[in-house]
């Protein structure tokens, strides 16, 4: 049974149908006179730009544009947009058009820079943000520190840091906590190693207003990073590259940076571990992938190493601040660890070629080199590493090792002493001090020295190795048993440490272990005249069993 309605309640649900309906009808009389209301959508143009949403932001604008073709104001907002959603060429365009209604619009000629500079055209930038610094006309809802920050940028990199700060600066009047030019103006300090400065203005951005434009407070991070770094602070700069993760956990250059930090501190795994989430991210980044060859040179994985310089010498040429000598440099050493010599020089070559200031890569140049019996270019190759840099250890070092292939030894001797006198913590120059030191017959210096080698590395095979030789030497055999137990524990199956082994039996008159031990080290290497005269003399000297 249909339910009955009234005269009554017919008016009342016609009444509440038309009450329903008319908030709807207000609305789309609202939208339409929205529709050709010029202010309502050049506002929206400049709201939706400034919460980011760009895309939104454009129709807004194309929206006023159809209603006033001729405003500047609106042309230059427009570029704006276009210039944040990287259409760089259009955004030319829009301020061009914005500056024929208006030629005194300085916000269009700055986002006339900054559009050159996303196009890698950056004297038309600089020189455009200049015009729009020297017009100062129009800045619609900015200021002309938008200029002056973008002018530093374009400063610094012309790496002009120093006029790149006066521009910050000059922001900075207009907006003391602005983030983003605290941040730059850090960036700029660091390059110039002026590191408690760089501190203090990226702690300033971290402080500031928050606005960090395209970027964020990762970049002030990473900044604060890199100036701790260079003041060797390594557990503070971990804490700032950490922080920037923390932020930005996909950000390559933090992951290569802190790989900087701990290949610094030796912590060879650990850096290896963060190149490769920074290749992760960024499989070309050239910095990253030297780097890596690095850490792999360090760890003796030569062949991955070689295959990771070139992937650096390939890569996308993002070096920061190393540079691609440095990758030739590690691919030399790379090659000279797989024994190609010849192509290691090639690489070694390439790498002072492209750096004829590169101590580094000249000492490591003189080492290979050595290995192609070369030595006196391998002496005048240190000699250019210690006139760049004196105090550079390595050269002094390798000095002595070539000098002691020449038969030199004390002019070796003199070069160990000073590599000593610069690196007292160097193992190795120890260990090789040591062998001149036994060569000399100065067998109790030698034996000081080698001893002071195994405390600061007591891995060193040599160090044990010839330290059982002085031991012997100085008629020790005892002690000169367990020294050579030290070594074969590091190299199990090296036939010079069973032929020590056999001399320091053979002397003790423990004529069948030292037989086994001398048929042991023949075994390994039948050449070995040393181990086959020991052998003879002992097979002679056996004393029958009982």
């Amino acid at each position: 049974m249909q339910p009955h309605l009234n005269w009554l309640g017919i008016q009342t649900l016609t009444l509440l149908l038309w009450v329903s309906s008319a908030p709807m009808l207000l609305a789309q009389v609202n939208f339409q006179e929205k529709l050709k209301d010029f202010p309502y959508w050049s506002n929206l143009c400049n709201l939706q730009a400034d919460a980011g949403a760009y895309e939104d932001a454009l129709k807004s604008c194309e929206g006023a544009i159809a209603l006033e073709r001729e405003d500047a104001g609106i042309w230059a907002d427009y570029s704006g947009v276009l210039l944040n959603l990287k259409k760089y060429p259009d955004a030319i365009a829009a301020a061009e058009k914005s500056l024929q209604l208006n030629p005194k619009t300085s916000l269009a000629i700055t986002y006339q820079c900054m559009a050159f500079y996303g196009l890698q055209r950056y004297e038309e930038a600089l020189d455009t943000c200049t015009l729009a610094l020297k017009v100062d006309g129009n800045w619609g809802r900015f200021s002309p520190a938008l200029a002056w920050r973008q002018r530093g940028i374009l400063l610094s990199h012309r790496t002009e840091y120093e006029q790149a700060i006066i521009a910050f600066d000059r922001t900075l009047l207009l907006e003391p906590k602005d983030s983003l030019t605290l941040a730059y103006r850090c960036q700029a300090l660091v390059q110039l190693q002026r590191n408690e400065a760089a501190i203090d203005s990226c702690d300033q951005a971290l402080a500031g207003n928050g606005k960090w434009g395209d970027k964020t407070a990762a970049f002030a991070w990473i900044n604060r990073g890199l100036a701790h770094r260079q003041l060797q602070q390594w557990v503070k700069a971990i804490a700032d590259y950490d922080q920037a993760l923390a932020i930005e956990p996909a950000n390559a250059l933090a992951w290569a940076a802190e790989g900087v930090i701990f290949e610094n501190l030796a912590r060879f795994n650990e850096s290896l571990t963060s190149y490769d989430r920074a290749l992760q991210i960024n499989p070309k980044f050239s910095l990253a992938q030297a780097g890596r060859c690095t850490m792999l040179n360090q760890l003796e994985q030569y062949k991955e190493a070689l295959a990771a310089c070139d992937q650096a010498i390939q890569g996308d040429g993002n070096w920061q601040d190393k540079f691609p000598a440095q990758a030739w440099n590690q691919r030399a050493k790379a090659l000279t660890g797989l024994g190609k010599y010849e192509e290691a020089l090639a690489s070694a070559n390439r790498a002072v070629g492209m750096a004829l200031n590169y101590t580094e890569a000249w000492s490591d140049r003189s080492a290979i080199l050595w290995y192609l019996q070369q030595y006196e270019a391998a002496l005048d190759s240190t000699q250019r590493a210690i006139q760049l840099n004196p105090n550079y250890a390595k050269a002094w070092l390798n000095r002595g090792i070539i000098f002691k292939a020449m038969g030199q030894t004390q002019d070796s001797l003199q070069a160990y002493d000073e590599a000593l006198r610069l690196d007292p913590i160097d193992s190795e120059a120890w260990v090789n001090r040591a062998i001149v030191l036994l060569e000399l017959g100065e067998l109790n210096t030698a034996l000081t020295s080698i001893d002071n080698g195994l405390q600061l590395n007591p891995t060193s095979f040599l160090g044990w190795y010839n330290k059982g030789v002085i031991l012997v030497k100085l008629r020790r055999y005892e002690e000169a048993l367990i020294t050579y137990e030290q070594a074969a524990k590091i190299k199990p199956n090296d036939a010079n440490v069973f032929t020590g082994f056999g001399l320091a039996l053979f002397f003790l008159k423990r004529y069948p272990e030292a037989i086994t031990a001398l048929q042991a080290a023949l075994k390994l290497d039948p050449t070995l005249s040393l181990a086959q005269e020991a052998l003879k003399t002992a097979t002679e000297r056996q004393t029958p069993q009982n």
